[in-house]
This record gives structure tokens, C-alpha cells and sequence, in this order.
């Protein structure tokens, strides 16, 4: 199908601009040949994580021609954007993912493909089916679109695992695996991250692989302290309850602190000493949840009523940060608010609408 596209630029000013023209309020058309037909390498993918920076999909098309009523004032006006979107949404609002291509064709990555899809709620290892189009914009008020091909995708759940020391005891059966460590959050020998002990499970250890046979940090001499000998004694909390674990391997210091967490601020209860609202501690899921009615406005995560151990904005979408900057609340009504610290030091949070 061809297309006219009158673009009414009047003449004496595309002569002032460009030097071309001689008669005044003549108009320019601009000319498309047949719209070009959109491809994709595959029409289903599985994305993993280990393949992050590789290619998901390469999206390609041919050229859409413009032809110029006065080739004197002609110019690049074309511009490409690939759109892909939910079969759900079906390109209503705005697309899931827009990418923007110089030539006729246009790559995505795993990692890019994955992020929007989590971010649009699309669920870790379940497949999705998607919409992709081309959009040719001649003008702002004139785009002209490619067919739309449908693909499938499956997203993971993109978990990012920081350098990690394990927590193995009597908590999780003296077994090392991921869901029990410290993380290092800057890469250096400062780890943190939190655990649940119960009644006569307070005795462990941190161990720097995920079995006994790389350091293992046990208890020394002294309160705080930590020892590498390999008859070191068992580290304990003081009682049962939910910690805020520390390590330092340069220093050998340790520490664990009890915390309870809650939402302050005026989204919430307010920002007053005492506004904070509870989140209650799951022990099957491992998650901090509550569900109040929340205000268009401003609040972060504090532990124990105090802003010594707090959590704000990360440098990604729902991920928080030791002391970051307010989160905010973008319209107000009532909520799930989930507080996950589960992956240490790499903290997350999620606010869905009730």
C-alpha cells in the first residue's frame, strides 16, 4: 500500500530556510512506497539468565521509500522504532519496549527483553505472547506501522547473587546454599544480609564456599570477633528472632542485631517518632508484608522504629539501597507493600494495588 503525506510546509519559508524555492504557499508531498514487512530470527525463546548480554531477538524489514514532490528541499525525515508490547495489551498505551533503529534492522538483548517484561508484571517462567511492529515516523502527527508478527517469550527472575559468604547451622541443618548468606554489596570484605533463628537453632557458622572446604569463620576469644582455626567454636544470637548479620574478613568483626521493620513516612503513617507501620514477618515465605491505605506521597523501610538501619530508593526500579532516597507512592488508595531481603544485599521491594 502507497501513501501520500502532505507535509505543509509553505514555500517562501522553506526558501528562507533552505535557499531553494521561488513561489510562495506551494506546498511539498512527500510519496511511500509499499509499507515493508516485518521479520524476526525466532518466534519463541526461552531466556536464561547465564545469557543475559545475548541477542534474544534480531528484528529485520526493507527500507520504506520516500520519494519528495521538490527533491530541492528533500531530507532524512525517516525515522524507524521497533514496538513490541503484551498480546494482552495489544499496543494500547505504551509499548512494552520501544527501540529505536538507524538502519533496517534492530537487535534486543536477553537481559533488555527480560527487564521490561518484569517491570510489565509478566511472571518469572511462565511464556508470554508478544507483539512486535515496525512504527515509521514521517512527523509527529504521521506514523505509519508494519505488520504485526507475535512472538513468545519466557522471562526468568532476575536474581542477582552478590560476592556471598554462606550461613550454614543449626537454622538450616549446617547446609550451605544461596538462601543463606552475606553479601558483599560493594565487592569488598564487608558482607551483610539477614536470617530467621528459631528456639534451639542459634549456633552457626560462616564459611566462604558452599561446602566445608574453604575458610570457615567461627567464633574466637573475644565478644565480636571472628576466627578462621579449624577448631573454632560455633557463633550464636543472643535469642530467637530476625537479624541484621555483618561480617568483616579483613577485620575478623561480626555483629548481629534483632530488627523488626515498618514503612515510615507521609505516604504511610507520617514521619513523626513513633508513625511507623508495622510489616509483619512471614517465617514460610521469608517476607515482610503489610496492607494499609496509602497517600500519593513519600516513605522508605526503617528497622525498629529508627533510621540507624533503613532502606530507600536503588539505582534500579524495586530495588532498595542501605540509606537511599525516598520511595514514593504515585497514587494514592490501599496496598500490599512487600519488603523481601531474602537475596543479601541485594534488597527488594513490591507495592501492588488491592
Amino acid at each position: 500500500m502507497k501513501f501520500n503525506h502532505i507535509i505543509a510546509v509553505a514555500l517562501a519559508f522553506v526558501a528562507s530556510t533552505l535557499g531553494s524555492c521561488e513561489k510562495d504557499n506551494e506546498m511539498v508531498t512527500v510519496t511511500t512506497g509499499e509499507l515493508p514487512t516485518l521479520t524476526a530470527s525466532a518466534d519463541s525463546l526461552v531466556l536464561l539468565q547465564q545469557n543475559a548480554t545475548d541477542t534474544a531477538f534480531t528484528f529485520n524489514w526493507s527500507p520504506l521509500e520516500v520519494n519528495w514532490s521538490n527533491e530541492a528541499v528533500s531530507s532524512n525525515i525517516l525515522r524507524y522504532s521497533l514496538q513490541i508490547t503484551t498480546q494482552e495489551r495489544n499496543f494500547l498505551g505504551s509499548p512494552l519496549l520501544t527501540v529505536d533503529a538507524e538502519g533496517i534492522s534492530a537487535s534486543i538483548t536477553v537481559n533488555t527483553l527480560n527487564t521490561a517484561l518484569l517491570e510489565a508484571k509478566v511472571a518469572p517462567e511462565q511464556p508470554v505472547v508478544l507483539l512486535a511492529r515496525l512504527a515509521m515516523t514521517l512527523a509527529p502527527n504521521n506514523i505509519v506501522y508494519s505488520n504485526v508478527i507475535e512472538l513468545k517469550a519466557t522471562p526468568y527472575e532476575d536474581v542477582v547473587l552478590l560476592p556471598s559468604l554462606f550461613i550454614a547451622g543449626a537454622l538450616n541443618g549446617w547446609s550451605h546454599s544461596n538462601d543463606f548468606r552475606v553479601g558483599s554489596i560493594e565487592g569488598d570484605s564487608k558482607y551483610e544480609g539477614y536470617a530467621n533463628f528459631t528456639a534451639g537453632n542459634l549456633a552457626f557458622k560462616f564459611s566462604s564456599q558452599a561446602n566445608w572446604d574453604g575458610t570457615n569463620y567461627g567464633a574466637a576469644a573475644a565478644a565480636g570477633k571472628l576466627s578462621v582455626a579449624g577448631d573454632a567454636g560455633n557463633l550464636e544470637v543472643q535469642a530467637t528472632g530476625y537479624y541484621l548479620l555483618k561480617v568483616d574478613t579483613e577485620t575478623l568483626d561480626w555483629s548481629a542485631t534483632p530488627v523488626t521493620w515498618g514503612i515510615i513516612g507521609a505516604a504511610a503513617g507520617g514521619w513523626g517518632d513513633t508513625d511507623d507501620v508495622a510489616l509483619t514477618y512471614d517465617a514460610n515465605s521469608g517476607l515482610w508484608t503489610a496492607t494499609l491505605d496509602m497517600n500519593a506521597d513519600e516513605f522508605k523501610f526503617r528497622a525498629n522504629n529508627a533510621y540507624a538501619i533503613n532502606l530507600g530508593a536503588g539505582a534500579r526500579n524495586g530495588v532498595l539501597s542501605n540509606g537511599g532516597g525516598n520511595l514514593r507512592i504515585a497514587e494514592s488508595g490501599r496496598y500490599l507493600v512487600t519488603l523481601d531481603l531474602r537475596n543479601a544485599g541485594y534488597y527488594t521491594y513490591t507495592i501492588e494495588a488491592q
